[in-house]
């Protein structure tokens, strides 16, 4: 029916086993842009009213200022560090990059060993000492990356935690 003249389709869609195609026939005489627009304006609504759109409330952000421990999980995008806490000391910090940086120090002050457990593990041997963009050099001479996301700095420093059996005793807090 597709290159047919709208007369000759009428008496189509009229005998058709789709009610919305029969009803055409019967509200067109004719079949135009301005008949196809007004079709289209009545078939969307009545899609909207079937498929309603739900009412969902907003909810506002949950406010995540405060201090947490390294395992919890928060999304930290956008939020302002203050301070890292590693065993009960705190650390004042203005970036996600220093709270990396005064961490692995700490880690390497502990017990330097922990720096051959972070090399063998291939994923954070990766993020830290290879592809340098913005290197940072730790008290012990070693470069490690620091251009992170601040969700990537707390989960390396979370997976160095762990290897290093030491997760209870670090915490952060954003503003």
């Amino acid at each position: 029916m597709s290159n047919k003249i709208f007369s000759d389709k009428k008496e189509y869609y009229s005998k058709s086993n789709v009610s919305l195609t029969r009803e055409i026939p019967e509200r067109y005489d004719q079949w135009n842009k301005d008949t196809i627009l007004d079709r289209t304006k009545d078939l969307s609504n009545e899609l909207c009213q079937i498929f309603a759109k739900p009412d969902i409330k907003s909810e506002e952000a949950e406010d995540i200022a405060g201090e947490h421990t390294i395992n919890e999980e928060v999304d930290v995008t956008g939020k302002k560090p203050v301070r890292i806490t590693l065993n009960d000391r705190d650390y004042l910090i203005d970036s996600w990059r220093s709270a990396l940086i005064i961490f692995l120090n700490y880690v390497w002050a502990i017990d330097s060993r922990n720096f051959e457990k972070i090399r063998q593990d291939d994923s954070l041997d990766m993020k830290l000492f290879s592809h340098f963009n913005r290197p940072a050099v730790l008290a012990n001479n070693i470069r490690v990356e620091t251009n992170h996301s601040a969700t990537t700095i707390i989960a390396i420093i979370s997976k160095i935690a762990d290897l290093c059996d030491i997760s209870d005793q670090v915490k952060y807090t954003i503003k």
